[in-house]
């Protein structure tokens, strides 16, 4: 059975029950949790690419950076997020999720006030350009390490730590409200700066973020089920097995990070999650410069991310549902993840096409959705609860770590090539590669049973 002797279970008892004991709810807190979370992840939009990617034609002139200039500020403001994010992680693990939430939320709301005036604050210091850059790389790196990275990762970590036989039925119902506002975020942002302008509208995401997000993290979140005196699932393991013939694999033994980082299966995962976003990032930070190359307007160009939301939803479903209820293996979803994002890629070079568009819409709405799946369900079913934040917060910083390279790698080949689908179709490598070592890679659990 799985070993319950969470690190913080029992830690912080004097607060969780305040203001209100979960274990009084008339149904299982951890569907708070899952509602929390998903507001959570919800809320990390701001500091996520698509959101920098709408502001990006805004902050060109008020900065007098070039697309170049601006992509690489955000890359070296992203790597450095990346490189704080395993001390993060093991942070996660000490406070627990609730904290780092409360923190989290307002780090990003304070962020986002700081970037919106970046501009003032680099002039105020210096007029040349390479004092913009350092200013607003810093603002990135902030904005980045919070939203992105910690906001997302306590979310994530949250499901996982409540849930074990219905992780993937609660990924895949936290993935259906993530999915609409993650696809109508670039069009609501693009509505919201034209009532308050590029300057008010960071502000407004951060007062929304900072105090709401925040107020909301403090009244609901909760690290672990034994910590308010529940079993994950409502149910313990018995019960589960009495009424269900099939169930997940146990966890035998809590690897530590540094355990964990030595099989292959945690970098060939890690890495086809990062290809993803080194993709996702790339194409939605220059997504009105890559649809105006390919002969579709602004608002065209945005549209493309709602029918990846329905599918992406869809797609959540049946891959939760076979995580929980059937004996697939999570290698074979990875490897699936990795062919559709190949379609996906095949689709953004041909993406004037109606044929190139469908394939972009399709590849990555399955490849987005096996993502939420994979990062969920693989990380606790793989290495256990104990030390998860550890584990999540490396791999969180490979993901952030490729989100950086990917929009200047983009516009670096833009710059040569004076067309992005050159450097989009050298991509179609790394998911094919991946995708084929991902055939190998077994659960590390299977070699203590």
């Amino acid at each position: 059975m799985e070993n319950t002797e969470i690190q913080n279970a029992g830690k912080a008892s004097r607060w969780v029950d305040v203001p209100f004991a979960p274990r009084r709810f008339p149904f299982f807190y951890g569907w708070v949790i899952a509602a929390a979370a998903t507001l959570g992840i919800i809320a990390s939009i701001p500091g996520q690419t698509m959101s920098v990617g709408v502001f990006t034609d805004y902050l060109l002139p008020a900065l007098g950076l070039t697309r170049e200039q601006l992509s690489r500020t955000y890359m070296f403001g992203t790597i450095a997020a990346g490189i704080l994010l395993p001390l993060a992680g093991r942070l996660l693990d000490r406070i627990g999720t609730r904290a780092m939430i409360v923190t989290a939320t307002l780090g990003l709301g304070v962020s986002l006030c700081i970037l919106s005036y970046s501009d003032r604050i680099a002039r105020s210091i210096s007029v040349d350009i390479f004092t913009t850059m350092i200013v607003v790389t810093l603002c990135f790196m902030l904005v980045r390490f919070f939203g992105q990275g910690c906001i997302t990762m306590a979310s994530r970590i949250s499901i996982g730590k409540w849930f074990n036989h219905k992780r993937g039925l609660a990924t895949a119902i936290s993935g259906v409200p993530v999915s609409f506002a993650f696809s109508i975020a670039p069009l609501a942002l693009n509505e919201l700066i034209g009532i308050f302008q590029w300057r008010g509208a960071l502000v407004a995401l951060g007062l929304m973020v900072g105090v709401g997000m925040g107020l909301i993290g403090w009244l609901f979140y909760r690290d672990n089920p034994e910590q308010c005196g529940l079993v994950m699932d409502g149910i313990t393991d018995e019960a589960w097995l009495k009424k269900h013939p099939v169930s997940v694999s146990e966890t035998v033994k809590e690897l530590t990070r540094s355990e964990a980082a030595k099989t292959l299966t945690f970098w060939v995962f890690s890495f086809g999650m990062a290809s993803h976003a080194l993709m996702i990032t790339a194409i939605t930070f220059n997504i009105t410069s890559i649809g105006s190359e390919m002969g579709r307007s602004r608002e065209q160009a945005f549209t493309i991310f709602l029918p990846m939301a329905v599918i992406s939803i869809v797609t959540r479903f049946v891959s939760g549902w076979m995580c929980d209820r059937t004996r697939t293996k999570i290698k074979w979803l990875l490897v699936v993840m990795m062919l559709t994002q190949a379609l996906g890629t095949i689709g953004v070079v041909l993406f004037s096409t109606n044929i190139g568009w469908a394939l972009t819409a399709a590849g990555y709405g399955i490849c987005g959705g096996l993502f939420g799946t994979i990062f969920n369900v693989a990380w606790p079913r793989f290495f256990g609860r104990k030390h998860l934040g550890a584990v999540s917060g490396l791999t969180m910083s490979i993901i952030v770590f490729a989100s950086a390279i990917g929009p200047w790698f983009f516009s670096i080949g833009h710059n040569i090539t004076q067309s992005y689908q050159q450097v989009t179709a050298l991509c179609l490598l790394m998911p094919l590669l991946i995708g084929l070592a991902a055939t190998r890679s077994e659960n590390p659990q299977e070699k203590f049973a």
